[in-house]
């Protein structure tokens, strides 16, 4: 034991700086580290016995209370606004989801760690028309945080199909700046993502086929930006949740 602590110091001891910050970052999030001193260039031992110690009392919980698995959200949290342009808005021939700009990170509480618990969205999105005024808004639960709501408006000529998407791709692309935002991998998250739109749920997990082009070239920005994220699933809840979430 002795002689694994001894190399795993000497270790720690070699890295730079920055090295160590982001190991520090990691064992953090992992549960493994507590107190920020000890990333200290003077404490490289303290780290290593942080990590042995936590490391069994977090073996311990896992344990007995079995691994963390994805709930449903609950009631609702504050409230932002952000406009935003669909990306089939004045133009019913074509569009790229692309076009449209993201929900700046900075709108957002600051988030520092790696989750280790799934982030949770909720998002909905509709328009008054069909097609007319995109609208939609979307929850975000990052564990240890507030939850979050913000609303969003993508102007004229969407649809109801097209405002579920883009509610949703706000959404992602936000977690996904956060996380940039803060240097942390977004291949590290897991994402329990909520919707009352079937169809938006059922073609994003390949059930049914996209044939409208405009929604195609939603479904393929939702996929991109999925696959850069560690794990995700998405689950329909009934409209009533969104309501009770969301407002509506």
């Amino acid at each position: 034991m002795s002689t694994d602590l001894d190399r795993l110091v000497n270790r720690i001891g070699r890295l730079s700086i920055g090295q160590r910050r982001l190991l520090f970052r990691q064992l953090k999030a992992l549960g493994l580290i507590e107190a920020e001193e000890l990333l200290s260039d003077r404490n490289p031992l303290n780290i290593a016995l942080s990590v042995s110690a936590q490391n069994v009392e977090r073996s311990k919980r896992q344990i007995e209370g079995g691994p963390v698995k994805p709930k449903p959200p609950g009631s609702a949290g504050p409230l932002r606004k952000s406009d935003h342009r669909s990306p089939g808005s004045g133009n019913p021939a074509a569009g790229s989801a692309g076009q449209r700009s993201a929900v700046q990170p900075e709108a957002l509480s600051p988030q520092e760690e790696n989750p280790i618990v799934p982030i949770q969205i909720v998002f909905d999105g509709g328009s008054r028309g069909n097609p007319g005024e995109g609208y939609g808004s979307f929850a975000l639960d990052w564990p240890g945080y507030p939850r979050e709501i913000v609303q969003l408006n993508f102007g004229d000529n969407v649809t109801n199909n097209e405002a579920e998407y883009d509610t949703l791709i706000a959404a992602l692309e936000a977690v996904r700046d956060r996380m940039k935002e803060r240097q942390i991998e977004t291949g590290s998250a897991i994402l329990s993502i909520w919707g009352d739109s079937l169809l938006v749920c059922n073609q994003v997990r390949g059930e049914w086929e996209c044939k409208e082009p405009r929604l195609q070239v939603r479904l393929e920005k939702v996929r991109t930006l999925l696959s850069g994220f560690g794990e995700s699933e998405l689950n329909h809840h009934p409209r009533q949740k969104s309501v009770e979430i969301l407002g509506h």
